[in-house]
């Protein structure tokens, strides 16, 4: 005779055999084995407002895709790209040179995480009690609550050269599509931090003269692509 079972839905967080294993051995309990590695490692923080947040999920997964990022890497050319991130080979082939570099960007651009935070500031010079009760009184706020999305990328690395690599390609992919996806804001922030210390990064709002400009540059770059 044949007996039937039924299993329930509970029974899904042990659908593999590494997490299923502990629970049916009786001779002795299951431990997994982790062996410690250490790495120099490089954060990159960018703080933003919330209101940012949905689009920035959008252009960063983009970049999670060897298409786009293939697109992109064209565009920026190998005349450009050889003198950041040098050939292995003087002969190799444009497309074998691609495939390096994208090569180097799957095994060091994994993923990124963001995180919220409440803050408050002000939103002019200092004022007293009484100057900033009268500036509401004419609409206008002094101290002003907001939610910030920051987002953080964790780049591990060994040397001096693979550092200078990762820097570039964050460089030429990431902080130039975050800096045109949240292009309006007046300041954007990127805290930078890794074995040499840290410091933090500004990009301050040009003028409405120098914007038009940089869209008319956009504009361009992206008739050429």
């Amino acid at each position: 005779m044949t007996d039937k079972f039924r299993v329930t839905d509970a029974f899904w967080k042990f659908v593999t055999w590494r997490k299923f294993r502990a629970h049916v051995t009786q001779v002795r309990r299951v431990v997994e084995n982790y062996e410690p590695k250490t790495s120099k490692i490089l954060i990159y923080d960018f703080l933003m407002p919330l209101t940012n947040e949905e689009h920035l999920r959008l252009t960063l997964d983009s970049l999670f895709f060897k298409d786009r990022v293939l697109a992109r890497l064209k565009t920026i050319g190998v005349a450009k790209l050889t003198e950041e991130f040098a050939k292995a080979d003087p002969a190799m082939s444009d497309d074998d040179y691609y495939a390096s570099a994208l090569k180097f960007i799957q095994d060091h651009f994994i993923g990124y995480s963001i995180y919220h935070v409440n803050g408050r500031f002000r939103s002019a010079d200092l004022l007293t009690q009484a100057a900033a009760a009268e500036l509401q009184t004419k609409g206008q706020r002094y101290l002003i609550g907001e939610t910030t999305a920051i987002t953080r990328f964790i780049f591990p690395y060994k040397t001096d050269a693979e550092l200078k690599s990762v820097r570039y390609f964050f460089q030429a992919l990431f902080i130039r599509s975050i800096i045109q996806l949240v292009n309006g804001e007046e300041q954007i922030w990127m805290v930078e931090t890794g074995s040499a210390g840290s410091q933090l990064h500004i990009w301050e709002r040009l003028g409405d003269d120098e914007d038009d400009a940089d869209d008319d540059d956009e504009d361009d770059e992206e008739e050429g692509e």
